[in-house]
């Protein structure tokens, strides 16, 4: 029993972290490109490259923490609570 629980929780937060790098780089594409949007229609003076990555930076770091809670924390959680109310 403890090893098949185990084994599912091995392979259960190898597909979560598939999923957590595949939200991460989705959201970050869709806030990047948002920011260049940004950019061209405010007609900046500079370098665009670095503006974006200057302020995706800092959205980054917020946005880690959501998705680590949403995709790591809420599913085991679940699955914790199940196992336990069945057994």
């Amino acid at each position: 029993m403890i090893l098949g629980l185990g084994r599912m929780l091995l392979v259960m937060l190898v597909l979560l972290s598939v999923v957590y790098v595949s939200l991460f780089f989705y959201w970050r594409s869709g806030v990047k490109i948002r920011l260049e949007e940004d950019w061209v229609m405010a007609g900046r003076p500079g370098e665009r490259d670095a503006w974006v990555a200057e302020r995706l930076v800092p959205q980054a770091r917020r946005i880690r923490g959501w998705l680590i809670a949403l995709v790591y924390v809420l599913p085991v959680t679940a699955l914790s609570v199940y196992v336990y109310m069945t057994n």
